[in-house]
């Protein structure tokens, strides 16, 4: 008997792990949806920190990390994965996290901290860590930071919303618990000896010449190596051949590298163009081609299972999370049902998000919460099958 209830606990944890997860998931899919500004195109309200507080709270610092990377790994495979974008992810969710955790337990636990002043601090480092991977990968130009003030104003006021929706959200998850479906349930297995050699050989090679890219600055290795990259994922993906012109996807950041190296450096002037240098195109020019290798690369790493092997070193890293780890795989099998709904609320929610955040993200928290919880605890989506009856009638 005991030994039974200890496995419906520990169910129990595994499915409202999974859920919250996928809430985070949700929200990050709903912030997709605002437009983005060329010169701050990382800018985000972040109000999935909401999660990440109460994740710390509950199940800890380390917990919460291996939250962090699962969150982001998920995300970003589906919302469009490039090695520039995941390490942006990376950057700002790790430092957020460890800060905010650090809050917690020396402040936050003696009360001398509330979950607003956790949360404008962890929204202001997140957006600190960005930015320096934007600086390391991409424009190392120390203008950069001038955007510090314009990071601090978005940390206090997005920072100040998340704390205040945490009180809210930790009351609409209350103490449910969950018994997980055992036919929906995914047992945690470690993918590490399933993967090919050949393939980890491929991925890491992939890794260390995005990487090396950064200290390159001749224009025609850059020009080669971005043709080289595109025509290795035409090759992965002979039927699509828009995967030639992928990274236009993300035109955004092509806008931010323009204004940084376009707009703010020195050097010779372009008699025709007053306001541009020589020196500021040249640098745009390489820049643009380091970041096109980079999303070209994204065809290489779903191609040979780079998620299969970030989950094996996720689970080398946190060999006792497995709860964690298998909310994680649960998670990885819904989300694109998760996304599906919210694409559905995305029309109405995204003004009232604008103008009404704290009571739309908590309402969004609420249904999210139902769908998600009949989605994986009985594996019926009930938004599905009205569209299906609606599209029928």
């Amino acid at each position: 008997m005991e030994s039974l209830i200890k496995q419906q606990t520990s169910n129990n944890i595994v499915t409202q792990k999974a859920l919250w997860l996928l809430i985070a998931i949700a929200i990050n899919a709903l912030e997709l949806a605002i437009p983005r500004l060329p010169f701050l195109p990382w800018l985000k309200p972040g109000f999935a920190n909401v999660i990440t507080i109460l994740w710390i709270i509950k199940f800890g610092f380390k917990d919460a990390l291996l939250y962090t990377a699962l969150r982001i790994w998920i995300s970003g495979f589906y919302f469009g994965f490039s090695l520039f974008t995941f390490l942006l992810s990376l950057g700002g969710g790790f430092l957020s996290t460890m800060i905010m955790s650090l809050l917690w337990i020396t402040l936050g636990k003696r009360r001398f901290a509330g979950t607003v002043g956790i949360a404008v601090v962890g929204a202001l480092f997140h957006n600190i860590g960005q930015l320096g991977v934007v600086y390391f990968m991409m424009a190392q130009n120390i203008r950069l930071f001038a955007q510090v003030p314009f990071m601090l104003g978005a940390a206090v006021v997005f920072g100040s919303i998340t704390g205040l929706l945490v009180p809210y959200v930790a009351k609409i998850f209350g103490d449910d618990q969950y018994s997980l479906n055992p036919a929906v349930s995914l047992s945690f297995v470690d993918h590490r000896q399933n993967i090919i050699l050949s393939h980890k050989i491929i991925v890491t090679l992939t890794f260390l010449v995005s990487i090396s890219l950064v200290f390159i600055a001749d224009f025609w290795i850059l020009s080669i190596s971005a043709v080289v990259f595109s025509l290795i994922g035409w090759t992965l993906n002979p039927k699509k051949p828009s995967v030639l012109i992928y990274p236009m996807k993300f035109y955004i950041l092509f806008l931010f590298i323009g204004c940084m190296h376009l707009f703010f450096s020195y050097g010779t002037r372009i008699e025709t163009l007053p306001f541009i240098t020589y020196e500021g195109l040249s640098a745009f020019v390489r820049q643009s081609l380091r970041l096109w290798c980079w999303l070209q690369a994204a065809h290489i790493f779903k191609r040979f299972h780079f998620h299969e092997l970030f989950f094996g070193m996720l689970h080398r890293l946190f060999p006792d999370k497995s709860s964690t780890l298998e909310a994680g795989m649960i998670a990885l099998r819904h989300f694109p049902q998760i996304v599906k709904n919210v694409k559905l609320k995305e029309k109405t929610s995204i003004t009232k998000l604008l103008f009404n955040p704290r009571t739309t993200v908590a309402i969004f928290v609420g249904e999210m919460k139902q769908v998600i919880a009949d989605i994986i605890v009985t594996g019926y989506d009930k938004t599905e099958a009205l569209s299906a009856e609606s599209y029928t009638a």
